[in-house]
């Protein structure tokens, strides 16, 4: 997995993405959908350490991005994991210009508010 994502080459040099910023664009845009209370870390195994709450992978020149979620109770699920789909998709390719052909989320733990 590389470290950056080679966006097109112009004449006055090549642009660069870095998957730190594909990240950040994907957490604000998750953060932005009702019914999200915040992004999760991963649970930690003997052998795996904790993962990121947001993870970008590069696929044939497509990325994929993994985010995961801790959810308001009462919200309708479903419905929360595709509307953030829909926004980190539009965000992150309105953005940078790179082609995001799936958003996967992961609803890791649910908020019961009081």
């Amino acid at each position: 997995m590389s470290n950056q994502y080679p966006k097109k080459a112009s004449t006055a040099g090549d642009v660069k993405i870095s998957e730190n910023v594909i990240r950040s664009i994907a957490a604000v845009a998750a953060k932005e959908i009702e019914g999200v209370a915040d992004l999760a870390e991963g649970k930690a195994t003997l052998f795996k350490p904790t993962a990121a709450p947001v993870t970008v992978q590069v696929v044939n020149d497509l990325v994929e991005i993994t985010v995961r979620l801790i959810l308001v109770s009462g919200c309708r699920l479903t419905t929360v994991a595709e509307q953030v789909q829909e926004n980190i998709k539009e965000n992150v390719q309105n953005m940078t210009g790179v082609i995001v052909s799936k958003v996967h989320v992961i609803a890791s733990d649910i908020l019961f508010e009081d």
